[in-house]
């Protein structure tokens, strides 16, 4: 059976991601007679300025879009969510948080296997229980949820491993100018951005399946 190598380039908080995944896994579920898939996550901050403590975040909405905009856009996000059995609670969160250390803690989980879990436990943390994701305690105890060991996932957050590993990966994805997130590198050659619907992404790794078979023969 073929194996498809998925890079996930995202950001916690970006609720596209979570959309984007929610369909990614459907089309991996009816492709699975087919393909294998090998996925791996990647860094990218899409609000690298924030301080440490995080920031506001009616005050940074105010800032960056006019509260009716704002409305809409989460509302249309939320109906999309609940489609796909995710609850987007954008009204929980209180913060927008730096999510640099939480993006470490998901580099540190690769050597467990457990990047995916830690992720999809980061979107519902952050958009459905609207906990602070840049606090080390509540990372833990996240990380504790999927299968890491509390004290241990501390102590590396109190440390500085990791944190030029990630900042590297993250820089590797600015200098590819992918611009946005979402975006999928499949087997390091193929790229497709955003939310998109199961059956786009089904037919996409059909035609790279088939293209990277006819390439191998």
């Amino acid at each position: 059976m073929d194996t498809l190598k998925i890079d996930i380039v995202s950001d916690i908080v970006c609720p596209w991601c979570v959309i984007g995944f929610r369909n990614l896994k459907k089309a991996m579920e009816e492709l699975k007679s087919e393909l294998d898939f090998e996925i791996s996550w990647k860094p990218y901050e899409l609000h690298p300025e924030i301080p440490q403590e995080g920031y506001d975040k009616n005050l940074y909405m105010q800032q960056k879009f006019s509260s009716s905009g704002s409305k809409s856009r989460y509302d249309e996000i939320a109906r999309i969510g609940k489609s796909l059995n995710f609850n987007f609670n954008f009204s929980k969160a209180e913060r927008i948080p730096n999510t640099f250390m939480a993006h470490r803690l998901l580099w540190k989980s690769e050597e467990y296997k457990l990047q995916t879990e830690l992720s999809e436990a980061l979107f519902s943390a952050y958009f459905t229980d609207g906990l602070d994701i840049g606090s080390k305690e509540i990372l833990a105890q996240i990380s504790e949820s999927v299968g890491m060991n509390k004290d241990e996932t501390l102590k590396f957050l109190d440390s500085k491993e990791g944190g030029q590993e990630t900042a590297d990966l993250e820089m590797n994805f600015i200098e590819k100018s992918i611009g946005a997130v979402p975006t999928y590198f499949i087997n390091d050659k193929y790229i497709i951005q955003g939310g998109q619907e199961p059956e786009t992404f089904v037919s996409f790794l059909k035609k790279i399946t088939q293209k990277e078979n006819e390439a191998n023969k």
